[in-house]
């Protein structure tokens, strides 16, 4: 008889972010394994993501999602109390009509935790073990001195964190993170063990290009989304200096960038200025599957700017998929992206915003490139071996 696997995905909703990606491959992977999957999603979820998953929509209100636009007054204290009872409502008959081996949480944040202990310690019919993974890190990014600080406020989820503590000693809870820097600060914080999960990505063939082989222009390529947080605003103002020194030789550069975005002083930052340069393709359009895997081929070399304040404990699955196809990377140095390439990459960091640092790093790239190329093929099998889907839930599923 198969294991039954409920995972928990109030944000599963529409194709818009990566959840249906990122779900999808594991319940695929786990019934490989003799799992029955089942996930629990929004009411509102879209026909092509119930076609292809077995869903259960119940949830009303997602809080990653929809915090923005259902705030009310005294949400900034009562909240983790008011979204746990939402959890509660729509969980509670879910779980009354079957009992779950395991239940994987993809995407916890404190307004969470009071349900799911609640649920853990009173549901008569618990599953034997939960998983509660957090995507989001506690601490804050410190620029001036370059590290990461634990601010005040989380005190409460220290509290929270720690009504788990005798259920994960006795395994019937497993709390799991994906980076380095989100095991240290919630181990900090919680006083027991966090289990450290990689980010499962389904791979695409490793480009046929070598050292040996490469001729003509430079290709950098940016892709995902244009945010602030990714240092979109950064990247521009290299593409235009670029533009005003002229020395764009054997460069090109392929940009992915929708929208315009929101900056710090409330004003929007767009591509306006980059559709008028011939040294920049412009990707201004949503990719489908087979369309991203084509620019990821086309890429030498990808550039990845963000800012240490949003992503140093942040995991990037675009940095995962480059490395893991033998593409070196630009990358800022002094978090996730650091440990990421130096266990499984190549490529130059650069400091946290410094526009002069990735001019710098873009021309050495250029000048020597096929050390790095050569070095970023030869760690291809250990990437590849450490985030495939079949590890992830090897290492989720191991104790069941």
């Amino acid at each position: 008889m198969n294991k039954q696997l409920l995972i928990v995905e109030e944000s599963l909703r529409d194709l818009k972010a990566h959840w249906f990606e990122y779900i999808k491959t594991i319940a695929d992977v786990s019934a490989n394994n003799g799992w029955n999957t089942e996930v629990v999603c929004h009411i509102a979820v879209d026909k092509h993501i119930a076609d292809t998953l077995n869903t259960l929509p119940v949830f009303k209100y997602a809080r990653y999602l929809d915090n923005n636009s259902k705030s009310y007054p005294g949400e900034k204290y009562i909240g983790f109390i008011v979204h746990s009872i939402r959890v509660l409502k729509a969980m509670w008959p879910v779980l009354k009509k079957k009992k779950y081996d395991h239940i994987f949480v993809p995407t916890v944040l404190i307004h969470h935790l009071l349900a799911w202990y609640v649920i853990a310690a009173f549901h008569p019919n618990r599953p034997k073990r939960i998983t509660l993974f957090f995507v989001t890190n506690p601490g804050v990014w410190n620029k001036e001195n370059k590290v990461a600080l634990l601010p005040q406020k989380t005190i409460l989820l220290k509290s929270l964190l720690r009504f788990f503590a005798g259920m994960v000693r006795k395994g019937k809870v497993t709390m799991a993170v994906e980076t380095d820097g989100a095991k240290r600060e919630f181990e900090q914080l919680a006083g027991f063990a966090f289990v450290l999960l990689p980010h499962p990505v389904p791979f695409l063939p490793k480009q046929q290009s070598t050292t040996n082989s490469y001729s003509g222009p430079l290709v950098f390529s940016c892709l995902g989304f244009a945010r602030h947080e990714k240092g979109s605003d950064i990247l521009k103002q290299v593409l235009l200096s670029y533009a005003s020194s002229g020395l764009t030789d054997k460069k090109r550069f392929l940009v992915q960038w929708l929208d315009a975005f929101r900056m710090p002083d409330q004003t929007f930052c767009s591509n306006q200025e980059l559709k008028s340069l011939d040294f920049v393709q412009l990707i201004d359009f949503s990719l489908k599957e087979t369309e991203y895997a084509n620019y990821l081929k086309q890429t030498d070399c990808m550039i990845l700017p963000y800012r240490n304040s949003s992503y140093y404990a942040r995991v990037s699955r675009i940095a995962i998929e480059a490395v893991s196809m033998g593409i070196p990377v630009i990358y800022t140095s002094g978090g996730w992206l650091q440990e990421l390439m130096e266990k499984f990459g190549a490529g130059i960091g650069i400091e946290d915003e410094s526009e002069q640092e990735l001019i710098n790093a873009i021309e050495k790239m250029q000048l020597n490139y096929s050390d790095y190329k050569q070095k970023a093929l030869e760690r291809i099998t250990s990437v590849q071996e450490y985030f495939t889907p079949e590890n992830f839930c090897k290492l989720l599923l191991q104790n069941d």
